[in-house]
């Protein structure tokens, strides 16, 4: 079920390629009939399609939810703040930093010392399972620090979340592992 859920509301891509020759196969069997019942079947495929498109930019899945959430923490690091993440830690967080608060503290320093110039996800992996979730991701984080040099440190983060009546919160994240995870 989980897969049917990603293939229409996340990536809809295989529907539409099936849409696509859905498309092909009606309009072969109307170039041979030409009858106006063929072309009005023709018309279908165009509207699932627009329906396909709609439910996938209208609903917000879990997951979607969770991937927003972790690229707007990273673009706020890169603008030197920890308010995005401090939004999203829960305030039953134990992980790295022990608890909310020192977790911050170690984002503040990393920010001040490293000079963060920008984070990318080379690979991402949510697994939710109804209110947790368990996300896997790969980062290259680019620094310009004047006592470290300029450099770039891939790092693996295993990050826990949990829905809230606020929306999803990271309730553990473990110390990062640094390596480059393809």
């Amino acid at each position: 079920m989980e897969t049917l859920g990603r293939t229409f509301f996340e990536d809809p891509l295989y529907v539409y390629i099936a849409l696509v020759f859905a498309e092909l196969v009606l309009a072969a069997i109307w170039y041979e009939r030409r009858s106006r019942r063929w072309a009005m079947l023709l018309l279908a495929p165009v509207v699932a399609a627009g329906a396909v498109f709609a439910v996938s930019t209208l609903v917000v899945t879990d997951r979607e939810q969770i991937l927003a959430a972790a690229a707007r923490i990273a673009r706020d690091l890169e603008g030197g703040s920890v308010a995005a993440a401090q939004e999203y830690l829960d305030d039953e967080y134990r992980g790295v930093g022990m608890d909310k608060h020192g977790a911050l503290a170690l984002g503040r320093t990393a920010i001040q010392t490293y000079h963060i110039r920008s984070i990318r996800f080379t690979r991402m992996n949510v697994e939710v399972a109804s209110r947790r979730a368990r996300m896997r991701a790969a980062t290259i984080i680019e620094i310009a620090a004047r006592e470290f040099g300029s450099g770039q440190a891939p790092l693996v983060w295993e990050v826990r979340w949990i829905k809230r009546k606020a929306g999803w919160r990271i309730i553990d994240v473990e110390e990062p592992q640094q390596r480059l995870e393809l």
